[in-house]
């Protein structure tokens, strides 16, 4: 099998879709020729060569990378690599050079018709502009507050939306993370049910693990040396991730119980009404940090309002951190109440408040949780799974689509 995948991130920018990208290769079946595209505006002359060595270091011997485009450095450089992926492919449509393309998310593939192409088109659904754009109206914040990204989206909502919605058709195939995601798809943009294939992402319970505490030591040794509980916020300071509504929780945490907050993730720097000694702000951490994060905390906690099925979450749960999270989109299918995380309403700081302060005065249940998210992880979501499911999926397309053309 000849495989193309087009992802708009790979590697340094090493993001979910990234992470997605390079784990569901590193995982295919040696039988499979892939070859990555990915934007010129991830490289530099410079740096390319180095960058190429680092692939090869993480890639298996099977898979070739390619840049699209050209090194840009406008503020509309994202929105080229549909463009870059159009042209690549076009001399190719009717060549039949792979067996089947993979868009590793809706952005790659945006310009591209399926029925123009002699080869069948798979697209990863990880998020929807129209559900963004919902989740940002219904928010309790104030649009100063707002990622510049979430400005966006909330300004320019509805035209995305209705160009979002052409995208949606059923000459596409789509792989979605969620039951969540598909029930969506099928209700909101009419997609044939049966173009559309679940396939849970996974988590390297080696790579996530409580034992990488040691090796924490070496570089977080001062937030090692805190003998209090930690609880830890490791995503976009966005306020679609519930950052705001978890900085107001906090002093009321802090009224009940002696706890030390980590926050880490981009993003601009939140405003911080917590006693200096009560927190720690990394700001972005290198993309081989975050398990050593978990390993070093207690508690993690993501009151996101629109979520998909976050990646964060399972590698917290493989690192034995018990979870607090709210139960919305695919949240639920990760966690089980008082079982393996706890979940909370969206949009409710005492309730974020009321659940740390539970697992912080609660040792065995805070452990307990952690000890069963770990072994629950390791037996439903691996990589290794998502990527054969993903391959079987190639094939019945394939079929599918071999099928059609012949008759």
């Amino acid at each position: 099998m000849r495989l193309l995948i087009l992802t708009p991130e790979l590697w340094p920018t090493y993001g979910g879709v990234g992470n997605y990208v390079v784990q569901i290769a590193k995982n295919m079946p040696k039988d499979v020729e892939i070859e990555i595209a990915v934007p010129a505006t991830l490289v530099t002359p410079s740096n390319e060569e180095t960058i190429l060595n680092e692939l090869k270091a993480v890639m298996a011997s099977n898979v070739k990378i390619t840049f699209l485009g050209r090194s840009r450095s406008t503020p509309f450089k994202r929105l080229a690599f549909p463009w870059d992926c159009r042209e690549f492919l076009k001399p190719l449509a009717s060549k039949g050079e792979y067996d089947i393309i993979h868009s590793a998310s809706t952005q790659p593939d945006f310009l591209l018709s399926p029925r123009k192409l002699s080869m069948p088109l798979v697209s990863t659904v990880h998020t929807t502009v129209e559900g963004h754009w919902q989740s940002l109206r219904s928010m309790r914040s104030r649009y100063r507050d707002l990622s510049s990204s979430e400005k966006l989206v909330l300004l320019f909502g509805p035209v995305l939306s209705l160009a979002e919605r052409s995208y949606y058709t059923n000459s596409r195939h789509y792989i979605t993370v969620s039951e969540w995601a598909k029930r969506t798809m099928v209700r909101e943009k009419r997609v044939d049910p049966d173009k559309i294939r679940v396939i849970y992402i996974g988590v390297d319970s080696n790579k996530f693990s409580p034992d990488r505490k040691r090796e924490a030591r070496e570089i977080y040794s001062d937030l090692l040396d805190v003998e209090k509980p930690k609880v830890l916020y490791l995503s976009r300071m966005a306020t679609r991730k519930g950052i705001g509504l978890l900085l107001r929780a906090v002093p009321k945490i802090l009224e009940k119980v002696d706890v030390h907050f980590i926050f880490a993730g981009a993003g601009k720097r939140p405003d911080f009404n917590i006693p200096k000694q009560s927190y720690t702000y990394l700001g972005p951490v290198p993309h081989d940090h975050p398990p050593l994060l978990y390993s070093s905390s207690d508690v993690f906690v993501l009151p996101s309002l629109y979520e998909n099925f976050p990646a964060c979450i399972l590698e917290a749960m493989a690192s034995e951190c018990a979870v607090v999270s709210t139960n919305i989109c695919g949240i639920p299918e990760m966690i089980r109440q008082d079982e393996n995380g706890l979940m909370i309403p969206p949009n409710d700081a005492d309730e974020i408040s009321r659940a740390i302060v539970r697992l912080v005065e609660d040792d065995d249940l805070r452990k307990r949780i952690g000890r069963r998210a770990r072994m629950d992880v390791t037996q439903t979501f691996s990589w290794k799974r998502s990527s054969e499911t993903t391959r079987e999926f190639y094939e019945e397309v394939i079929g599918h689509h071999r099928q059609h053309r012949g008759s």
